[in-house]
């Protein structure tokens, strides 16, 4: 016993001479551990209030700099921040980012200044922190909540955590209902202004007096629109007018003033539902309207409110139409919106497979979605109306991108059965060459010789492996010295990574058919299921096709998730032959 100890402590004394001479060592067959590699992610919002200063993005810098100063085991790989986001909203732009990243393998460690930071809704933070990331292997640090989920006693510090997200949950309401109280006060007084962003097309901000001015080259284009519809234009014939001049559209006007950044605004058109927005709000004869959209609690959607429920607070600002106008342009609204409420009651289409195909068809030509619209039969006709798809690209730019692509329904559904029913006579065969696999000769002699090999390979490495580990306690008794170990550390290195990937190599053979097979009997039960059932259902659609595309021409391309299944056995049989040359 007394010798092994010394030989130990002459093991860890070449480690440590090693370690200071510039010769880092780690021995052979001792796995490495797992790497830390961390994301520091960062959260500030108005639900702050009084801490801003203290929950700063620069703060919750020096917060995790500081932890990482005291534990270099943990590598900074990134830094994700959100700045001006809820703690109710999960969809945040960093976190985001941080998720796919996690989910990448690019970090496998987040670090937060407290569990605040990230994420304040009580039942999908817990979700996160109990279920979601242990099960993905990610190691959660909450420096200020003294929280870590690879610490041994992290259980004792989770008893308290649940405690702190229900008041991190509490206070976020808390502070959105004075929020709200605060801006329904003075929504009513008329002294609430909203963001530049949310100004209406027409209209510049005055924040010094809490008014909109009218921006004239804007404003000139609204009278144009309003002109317009009064005397009858649809829609989309005046968002095509604009075009044609080369006027920018709203979202292309605030790009090319600076006002936004986003890219998709740098080439935004004219689409009808601009217009529609356009010719319907009241903004236009001077009154602000809030409350158009209200959410009802903290971390719900915002719904549309009926006009009942809005607060409009008549001559805020400049007019742009007169109101004359502007009540001509709505008996027009009103006049076309009855019409196509008559016209929507006509004769009921047969069948509806929306619902079905729903985001699955796209253009081929602009990879622009395909909806679905109804096309409505004539008063007392015999046929049915119909239902078709259309590029959206082509449909919402007042037909100034991409061309018509327009399809039936029909026709896509009966491209779509013929495909799979000839998923469905291949099935047979296949289903015939994967279950004689198991008695195939080669395969059974290539799966016993892949075996071997993998043990053989393995005996090897393992062998190596001590070796290695001797060599060390060989340099520390000094049975060898530094140059022999060197050099005969080389030709064992060497020889470990050939036997590593010879390792590899042989666990892939052997594991090589249940691969194949795998894919091809997913694809088998997918089209037995199909076989089964009377109609096609959307989780059958979903688990065979991955998209459907339509080009110009109208030429359909329906591209399956299993896009060949027969690869996978026939790339194994070709694995066979050409280890064995051996013909199936």
């Amino acid at each position: 016993m007394a010798r092994k100890s010394r030989a130990k402590d002459l093991k860890e004394a070449v480690l440590e001479g090693e370690t200071r001479l510039g010769y880092p060592f780690a021995p052979f067959g001792k796995k490495e551990e797992t790497p830390i590699l961390a994301g520091e992610y960062g959260r500030l919002s108005v639900e702050d209030g009084d801490d801003i200063e203290q929950n700063s993005i620069g703060n919750q810098q020096k917060i995790t700099l500081h932890h990482l100063e005291e534990h270099p085991e943990i590598k900074l790989v990134d830094t994700y921040y959100d700045n001006g986001y809820t703690g109710m909203n999960y969809e945040r732009p960093g976190f985001m980012r941080m998720f796919h990243d996690l989910k990448s393998g690019r970090i496998n460690c987040v670090i937060v200044k407290d569990i605040s930071r990230l994420g304040r809704h009580f039942v999908k933070t817990s979700e996160l922190v109990e279920r979601t990331l242990p099960e993905m292997g990610v190691r959660l640090i909450c420096i200020n909540d003294s929280y870590d989920s690879a610490d041994e006693n992290a259980d004792a510090s989770a008893l308290t955590m649940p405690l702190k997200m229900v008041m991190n949950d509490y206070y976020v309401k808390d502070i959105s209902h004075k929020i709200r109280s605060s801006i329904s006060a003075k929504m009513a007084d008329g002294e609430f202004l909203p963001a530049a962003g949310s100004v209406p097309y027409g209209y510049i901000r005055n924040p010094q007096r809490m008014t909109y001015d009218i921006d004239g080259e804007a404003a000139a284009v609204v009278k144009q629109i309003y002109e317009q519809r009064a005397d009858g234009a649809s829609f989309h014939a005046i968002a095509r007018r604009l075009n044609e001049q080369k006027i920018p559209s709203p979202g292309r006007l605030k790009s090319l003033r600076g006002a936004t950044k986003a890219k998709a605004y740098e080439n935004a058109i004219w689409v009808r539902g601009t217009i529609r927005k356009i010719c319907s709000d009241q903004v236009y004869i001077g009154n602000r309207v809030h409350g158009k959209l209200k959410r009802d609690k903290v971390g719900q959607e915002k719904k549309k409110r009926s006009e009942e429920e809005w607060s409009v607070i008549e001559r805020a600002h400049p007019p742009i139409v007169a109101v004359a106008l502007y009540e001509k342009v709505q008996q027009v609204n009103r006049e076309e919106s009855q019409r196509r409420d008559n016209y929507k009651r006509r004769t009921a289409c047969g069948e509806d497979y929306r619902d079905l195909l729903r985001g699955m068809v796209f253009c081929a030509d602009c990879n622009s979605p395909m909806s679905a619209a109804k096309g409505c039969a004539r008063p007392g006709a015999k046929t049915p109306s119909r239902i078709y798809y259309d590029c959206n690209g082509y449909r919402y730019s007042a037909h100034a991108r991409c061309v018509s692509h327009s399809i039936r329904q029909e026709t896509l559904m009966q491209a779509l059965t013929d495909t799979l029913n000839q998923q469905v006579m291949a099935a047979v065969e296949i289903g015939q060459l994967a279950g004689s696999l198991d008695g195939y000769p080669g395969a059974v002699l290539y799966q016993s010789e892949a075996k071997s090999r993998y043990a053989s390979v393995s005996t090897k490495r393992k062998h190596m492996e001590s070796r290695m580990e001797q060599l060390l306690t060989d340099l520390a008794q000094r049975v060898i010295d530094r140059k022999e170990y060197e050099y005969m550390k080389g030709q064992y290195a060497k020889k470990y990574d050939e036997l590593l990937q010879e390792e590899t190599r042989a666990l892939s053979d052997l594991r090589a058919k249940d691969a194949a097979l795998s894919v091809t009997r997913k694809w088998l039960d997918a089209v037995k299921r199909y076989q089964k059932l009377p109609t096609i259902d959307r989780g059958l659609l979903e688990l065979l096709v991955e998209r459907i595309e339509i080009s110009k021409d109208r030429g359909i391309r329906i591209m399956l998730n299993y896009d060949d299944p027969y690869r996978p056995i026939s790339e194994y049989l070709e694995r066979i032959e050409a280890n064995q040359d051996v013909s199936f």
